[in-house]
């Protein structure tokens, strides 16, 4: 379960990676798939990448039969930096846990169709918010990751990347559940 679940989070963030890379990689990996507006599931980015080397925020929040795991982070094509977590969501707030720092960051959230709203290629807005600052990410219908497809597809097409997408099994949810974490208020800092 523990290997499942890292080969996972690894899958994750190299999706995640590779989103911010172009929109063409995004749309030949996942296709095309219309469905309502939703927070998980799905790659979300700050704004299409103006070449590169632009670095760009990301995330992605993954609900797979309960678990509920989550990556996000600044990427260009050459370098990422990424943080792992776990989450919840209640209504119209969303709690990430970071395990590296112990910390949880209780974030207001909000998801809707944005078509002609947000800037082209998007269709969808994700807006994420404390009481300091608001964070904006924009996805489309066919940016899912509804299926282990959209991942075999990720090693099909990139196959230099079969070995980070299975990594050996370094930590446990169940650590996680445990464990103490402090509230901070600053989730967008650099």
């Amino acid at each position: 379960m523990a290997r499942s679940m890292t080969r996972k989070i690894a899958s994750l963030a190299a999706v995640a990676a590779l989103a911010v890379g172009s929109y063409k990689l995004g749309a030949a990996v996942f296709g095309e798939a219309a469905s309502a507006p939703r927070l998980h599931n799905q790659v979300w980015i700050e704004r299409l990448p103006t070449d590169d080397r632009d670095m760009i925020h990301h995330l992605v929040l993954i609900d797979d039969e309960g678990e509920r795991f989550g990556a996000f982070g600044k990427s260009s094509q050459w370098r990422h930096f990424i943080e792992l977590f776990r989450w919840a969501r209640e209504d119209a707030r969303l709690t990430m846990l970071l395990p590296q720092e112990r910390k949880r960051l209780d974030l207001g959230v909000k998801v809707w169709e944005c078509a002609g709203e947000a800037p082209a290629p998007f269709q969808l807005c994700l807006e994420l918010s404390n009481k300091r600052q608001t964070m904006k990410y924009y996805s489309r219908h066919d940016w899912s990751l509804d299926s282990a497809e959209s991942v075999a597809a990720l090693k099909t097409a990139y196959p230099e990347l079969t070995q980070v997408l299975e990594l050996p099994a370094s930590t446990k949810a169940s650590a996680l559940d445990a464990a103490e974490f402090d509230v901070v208020d600053e989730p967008f800092a650099e």
